[in-house]
């Protein structure tokens, strides 16, 4: 199959000859480089076709282990090695695995990642198999798809297109696939192994985006959500901190963020005809708060100030954010709003003034 496909793309801009029509990226040419391309496209549709196990845990990440291993590398022109660069630059989610690299570093990812061809109506990822690979979207359309229960049909998540990344959270976390992938269109991928992305990234601080995922997992509200969803969550969250007594949301502002505390506490408070009156003290990690003028497009019900001896952290989600990732997400939210007793139950419940 490579052998073909290195005969109808030998002449790529970048490497030697001319320009022949191919949008597809170089492949090793040397008879030793394309087996070993062979070789891994074989290993390719052996784990992503073939029946795989449930789930199995990575090799521990040893010093020895490091000290050993060797990063594999697919030549590619330069046309090709920028656009694996320019994904890492644009894409968020990148920054978070590979941001922190050196430049050399980078080089090594970059030369680590193979191409694959994609036919239309090719599933890439089947949830609930191991997680073989990470891809970056070289080119086509691919649709992804989460399946709740077995005996539901499975929802449609989002098209990736080119530039998007996916398959990272089965490699991190030793868990099955949460979400199957099916090509819409032909197309290209970039892969990366599950070991080479486990000793160049797993080891790496990219701590921050897995303690989200985990403090994510313990909140009331996102109970249920699937590990990709979690992770998608956690890539849309901001993190702000605010000092003792400053204002986090304002009463009577238009509100379009959802707030989770992350660290130290917070107070709401109402202003009304008791003069302004403490309604609501928020003091444990993942309780949450400004989802009522998230939702319905009503002004913010209560002020809400950071009240610890430090202040407080929270984590910001967007409107268009909850509206377009998570559907799910936006259904529980409605669910909660419309049981919502709200902070007048708490004024109501006091005694009126003579």
């Amino acid at each position: 199959m490579y052998d073909d496909h290195l005969r109808q793309c030998s002449q790529l801009p970048g490497l030697s000859g001319g320009l022949q029509d191919c949008d597809t990226p170089q492949l090793p040419v040397t008879a030793a480089e394309a087996a070993e391309e062979n070789a891994k496209v074989g290993q390719f549709f052996t784990s992503s076709k073939a029946g795989r196990r449930n789930s199995v845990s990575a090799q521990p990440v040893s010093l020895q282990r490091v000290h050993e291993w060797q990063a594999p590398y697919y030549e590619k022109s330069p046309e090709h090695v920028f656009s694996i660069k320019d994904a890492v630059l644009r894409n968020d989610k990148l920054q978070v695995l590979f941001g922190h690299l050196s430049a050399d570093a980078i080089n090594r990812v970059v030369g680590a990642f193979f191409y694959k061809q994609v036919e239309e109506g090719e599933i890439v990822i089947q949830q609930g198999a191991d997680g073989d690979f990470f891809y970056i979207v070289y080119s086509g359309f691919y649709d992804i798809f989460v399946q709740r229960q077995a005996d539901l049909e499975a929802d449609w998540v989002m098209r990736a297109e080119p530039g998007t990344v996916f398959g990272e959270l089965a490699l991190m976390y030793n868990v099955p696939r949460a979400a199957t992938v099916r090509s819409a269109t032909q197309g290209g991928l970039w892969c990366l192994d599950r070991e080479s992305f486990q000793m160049m990234l797993v080891t790496s601080e990219n701590s921050k985006s897995r303690e989200y995922v985990g403090f994510l997992a313990n909140v009331a509200l996102l109970s249920g959500l699937t590990a990709y969803e979690l992770s998608t969550v956690s890539d849309l969250l901001d993190s702000e901190p605010f000092g003792y007594g400053e204002t986090i949301v304002l009463q009577g502002d238009l509100g379009d963020t959802l707030f989770f505390l992350y660290e130290g506490s917070c107070k709401a408070f109402m202003t009304g005809q008791h003069g302004e009156v403490e309604v609501k003290d928020y003091s444990v990690p993942g309780e949450y708060f400004g989802e009522v003028a998230l939702i319905t497009n009503e002004a913010r019900r209560a002020t809400v100030r950071a009240s610890g001896p430090e202040g407080c952290v929270v984590l910001k989600l967007k409107r268009e954010d909850v509206d377009l990732s998570i559907g799910s997400l936006h259904h529980r939210l409605m669910t909660n709003v419309s049981a919502y007793p709200g902070y007048e139950a708490f004024l109501y419940s006091l005694p009126q003034p003579a």
